[in-house]
């Protein structure tokens, strides 16, 4: 496909991109690690605006849980590489595109070494504390990210700067934590009580659900119209932060979605976020205490009165 067959897959974009910020979305080269719910929609959404160079990150393989959102999962790419059969669809939308594929688990170290030809990066792996360590790399070394998570009615959506707040910050997670530290944090049955507000409260999670997700490890739930509307967010962050049209919202400043609706807020801003974002850091910090102790008493009262209901 040559200039003229790719200026006309992408005409409609004129109404609001100029040439020249047209030209900086096909030249932009997007980093993408996991092609699940939200990095699927994003590239997909990207290369439907035109960009035309992805580097795409992602082990694992679609399986039918997978079906109810994630954009490049159907019943014939079922136990498919997930990036592999994303990078086929990327060049169906644009046949120009080059689309490098790793259908792998990656080191952080080799991610970060992708990283630096990318003008953007999208830390979207399942496992939250390696993306979490990939922002981390990602602005030390004074690269742009772009963070999506959703969950429930409830999402979360920002650009991330290196010169400002971290991933870490908006999620109210202790900063500096290794990959063992964070791992614990997210799987830890007593710290994973202070997601309450956020998963039960603005993502509207069933009880019986959330407390299988508490006992049971249970995934987090997601539904395809969060996740698309979350990723739409992000992917139009995206197109804002590579073309310089608008500003982008980014940290401090982050997209709130949840069942009232779709929100900008501020970090440590007036809002009940920063009540969860300080419950989930000093909550911490007390769990490795003696209090750590009165609270798992505290919490299997809790659950038994719960189960009652």
């Amino acid at each position: 496909m040559g200039t003229d067959s790719y200026l006309e897959y992408f005409s409609r974009n004129r109404g609001l991109f100029q040439p020249e910020e047209q030209e900086r979305i096909r030249k932009a080269t997007v980093l993408i690690i996991g092609l699940g719910g939200v990095g699927g929609t994003v590239a997909t959404l990207l290369a439907r605006s035109g960009v035309s160079h992805f580097i795409l990150v992602e082990f694992d393989r679609f399986e039918p849980t997978n079906m109810n959102r994630q954009v490049f999962c159907f019943t014939d790419t079922l136990g498919r590489n997930k990036a592999e059969a994303a990078g086929e669809y990327l060049r169906k939308i644009n046949p120009e595109a080059e689309v490098e594929v790793h259908p792998r688990l990656l080191s952080r170290e080799e991610v970060l070494i992708l990283a630096r030809r990318a003008d953007l990066v999208f830390p979207a792996a399942d496992d939250f504390a390696f993306s979490l360590l990939c922002f981390r790399g990602v602005q030390e070394m004074g690269k742009t990210a772009l963070l999506v998570v959703p969950s429930g009615l409830w999402a979360c959506v920002s650009i991330i700067r290196p010169d400002g707040p971290s991933a870490e910050s908006i999620h109210g997670v202790p900063r500096g934590l290794d990959y063992e530290g964070l791992k614990e944090i997210f799987t830890e049955k007593r710290y994973k009580l202070a997601t309450y507000y956020n998963y039960v409260i603005q993502g509207r999670w069933e009880k019986d659900y959330y407390r299988d997700f508490i006992e049971e490890g249970r995934p987090l739930t997601q539904i395809a119209p969060v996740v698309w509307l979350a990723s739409s967010l992000g992917a139009w962050e995206a197109l804002k932060f590579l073309t310089g049209k608008e500003k982008a919202v980014s940290a401090p400043r982050y997209y709130w979605v949840s069942r009232k609706g779709v929100s900008v807020q501020r970090l440590y801003g007036l809002n009940l976020n920063t009540l969860f974002i300080l419950q989930r850091r000093f909550w911490w910090k007390l769990l490795q205490g003696p209090f750590g102790k009165v609270s798992e008493r505290l919490e299997m009262f809790w659950w038994s009165r719960a189960k009652g209901k």
